[in-house]
């Protein structure tokens, strides 16, 4: 039961952190024909193996966990974190710079009803040569130098213009007719993940067993009616008009998210780099977030298929030598971050009381059918659970009470391009593995001229209020 527990915790962990877009660009994937992890290849064994190494991770997790978890100063619950950290003076009145909230458009309207189409749409068989969109079951054997290599034959169902597999392999199925076998003279990228392949010349032998393309529903209010929609009234969605109202709202509601995380993630960063620490942090804590950050890591390469060195270096761009040093500095930085967070919520009165804790404890049991009660849980889950309360008031604080400067979208893609170019690996992956890391902070402040003029404004404001 604790290691169910524990997978459990990873995993929502896992993608807490994951969920802001931290993955960084990967140079493959598992239906990449060339790699060791082919479809085929993760249909027959990646279950097996997931088995095998989601024990082996819950034990590993469970035994480093051991040596901190019963310790109060582990947890930022257990630590004075106003002692911690000198905050930046002006902490309550931060300003930072964040791209424009976005507006929805027709188009957008338009293609996210196009993509609820095709999601909704089955599969047909059709008589046909092979077009683009298409859907095509093939058999496939990768040979370089005449003879095949590892993970480069298999079976798979490839959308045509996926890009999926490496460039011109899709591309040379356009034309082709069902049973008919094509070779594809091709080359990988030079910075293929697979090191033994990057740059080479090969030849995929490709056989077209089946060609399907999605029998794409008509929009009307028959079709509308089906989808069970409701608006935020709770009121059913029964017509193309009203369904249209619906998913721009949807939309413009998750635009606001975005624009609230850029905003929070901004924050951070600002409080970070303007925040003093006093000296190093509990051991035991220190141990807490490397534990963590490793468990973290762990299940999202388990979840890709790939050893937590391989995800680190064709993920984070580490190198072999350095990927635990690399997790250490992100682990780090993670928790610089809480603590930052812990001492506003100490200073402002933020944190959770006893009984939102336990309802999110009780929560979270009745949607984990491998935990019968609250006793099944350890106290690392607890505190995760209460910490996450904590950072969303912290979060929502610092929305309210914080100075943006709102920049046009250009403005700001170049603003993040010129400071993404300046920051090195390891700040980069630290970065990445922040819970809201969305938006790069801004590289200069106003000059304290500007500072005080607004300053002495908003006191004006309050006073007048």
């Amino acid at each position: 039961m604790r290691k169910n527990v524990i997978a459990a915790i990873a995993g929502a962990m896992a993608l807490c952190m994951m969920a802001a877009g931290c993955a960084g660009t990967q140079t493959g994937t598992a239906a990449d024909p060339g790699t060791a992890d082919t479809a085929a290849a993760a249909a027959t064994e990646a279950p097996a193996a997931a088995t095998e190494e989601a024990a082996a991770a819950a034990e590993t997790a469970e035994t480093a966990e051991a040596q901190w978890r019963d310790q109060d100063d582990a947890y930022l619950s257990g630590i004075d974190a106003e002692n911690m950290v000198e905050l930046p003076e002006k902490y309550d009145k931060i300003r930072v710079e964040v791209a424009k909230r976005k507006e929805v458009t027709d188009e957008q309207v338009e293609e996210n009803i196009q993509n609820t189409l095709l999601a909704n749409a089955p599969l047909k068989e059709v008589d046909r040569k092979v077009k683009e969109g298409d859907t095509v079951s093939i058999d496939f054997t990768g040979k370089l130098d005449g003879k095949e290599f590892e993970g480069g034959s298999g079976s798979y169902d490839l959308v045509i213009g996926s890009h999926t597999f490496i460039e011109g392999f899709e591309e040379g199925l356009i034309g082709a007719k069902k049973d008919e076998t094509r070779d594809l003279e091709l080359t990988f990228p030079e910075n293929y993940s697979a090191a033994e392949l990057a740059g080479k010349e090969v030849v995929f032998t490709v056989t077209v067993n089946k060609i399907s393309e999605y029998d794409v529903p008509k929009l009307d209010d028959d079709y509308v009616r089906s989808l069970n929609r409701k608006d935020k009234f709770n009121n059913a969605i029964t017509s193309v008009e009203e369904y249209r109202d619906y998913v721009r709202a949807n939309l413009d509601e998750q635009n606001e998210s975005d624009y609230r995380n850029a905003v929070i993630a901004a924050c951070q960063d600002k409080l970070l780099q303007e925040s003093t620490f006093n000296g190093e942090a509990p051991a035991d804590m220190i141990d807490q977030y490397n534990d963590s950050m490793t468990r973290m890591l762990q299940y999202y390469a388990l979840m890709n298929y790939t050893e937590l060195k391989d995800l680190m270096i064709n993920v984070y761009h580490a190198t072999e030598d350095n990927y635990m040093e690399m997790i250490g500095d992100m682990a780090e930085t993670q928790m610089k971050r809480d603590i930052i967070l812990q001492a506003i919520a100490d200073k402002k009165d933020l944190n959770p009381d006893e009984e939102d804790v336990e309802k999110a404890i009780a929560d979270y049991v009745e949607s984990e059918d491998t935990i019968e009660s609250a006793d099944d849980i350890g106290r690392y889950a607890k505190e995760f659970l209460r910490d996450e309360l904590m950072r969303n008031n912290v979060y929502d604080w610092l929305v309210e009470h914080c100075k943006v400067e709102e920049l046009p979208e250009v403005e700001k893609e170049a603003d993040e391009a010129e400071a993404s170019s300046d920051t090195a690996a390891t700040d980069t992956a630290a970065d990445e593995a922040d819970t809201s890391k969305t938006a790069e902070e801004s590289s200069e402040d106003k000059d304290s001229e500007d500072k005080d003029s607004e300053d002495k404004e908003d006191s004006d404001k309050e006073e007048s209020r």
